[in-house]
């Protein structure tokens, strides 16, 4: 199982309470020469870089799949 929030926030509390937090935000390709687009480092905005994600309301996840019952918190943006 990967880090919960619940482990997160105890292992920020480990780390320096005044830093700065950044976190890497994926833009789409704008032309041809940036296939795969760019990735870059921007101050965490909660606004604009969490996204939560609850899948046991997605009726069309079969108990087969990999995301059935599963939440998930996402920090960053990918494909602005």
């Amino acid at each position: 199982m990967g880090m919960t929030v619940a482990n997160l926030i105890e292992y920020l509390k480990t780390q320096d309470q005044d830093a700065t937090v950044q976190v890497v935000v994926h833009e789409n390709e704008r032309s041809y020469e940036m296939q795969g687009g760019s990735a870059s480092e921007q101050e965490f905005d909660p606004s604009v870089h969490v996204e939560y994600t609850d899948f046991r309301t997605f009726t069309t996840v079969k108990p087969t799949e990999p995301y059935y019952n599963k939440r998930y918190l996402l920090l960053g943006a990918m494909n602005q």
